[in-house]
């Protein structure tokens, strides 16, 4: 009885969990994405040397490396899983901000607001082309500095 049982959970596991994944909303943004420079404008800041942003799924998310190195050739590195959910959630190693509340606007575009100390600092755009090869960040933030920036960043998928 119980492996007929156990034959009967199985089959429906197997029906169940591919609709279930499916009703999932896939992260456009997953892979690895590398900032063209040339493409993108900053404001009265020097443009990055170079930027790497790797989008991984996670069960509670969407985890995101960012691999910075500026200007000056200082280098940093931020981690933050995007939950989507609206809510804040705290991000590591970066100067700027140190927590982010993001929503998905449609099946490739999010909306984020960045935050330092637990008062908002800035917006944050995000939108990944129809043939999936170009991703687009509208940034607007007020630095540690205490200068705000405003930026758009293009990013070509790796």
């Amino acid at each position: 009885m119980n492996v007929w049982k156990s034959l009967v959970l199985g089959s429906a596991l197997a029906l169940i969990v591919p609709f279930a994944l499916a009703a999932q909303p896939s992260d456009s943004s997953i892979g690895t994405w590398k900032l063209n420079v040339g493409k993108s404008t900053f404001g009265s800041e020097a443009p990055p040397k170079a930027q790497i942003r790797v989008y991984t799924a996670d069960p509670k998310g969407t985890h995101l490396v960012i691999e910075d190195e500026a200007a000056d050739g200082k280098r940093t590195k931020t981690e933050i899983t995007i939950s989507y959910d609206g809510k804040v959630h705290p991000a590591a190693g970066n100067p700027d901000w140190d927590s982010a509340a993001a929503t998905r606007v449609g099946p490739s575009e999010t909306k984020a607001d960045l935050y330092r100390n637990g008062k908002p600092i800035g917006t944050l755009r995000r939108v990944v082309s129809e043939d999936g090869k170009t991703m687009t960040m509208n940034i607007r933030v007020t630095k540690a500095s205490g200068t705000t920036e405003t930026s758009l960043s293009v990013y070509d998928r790796q």
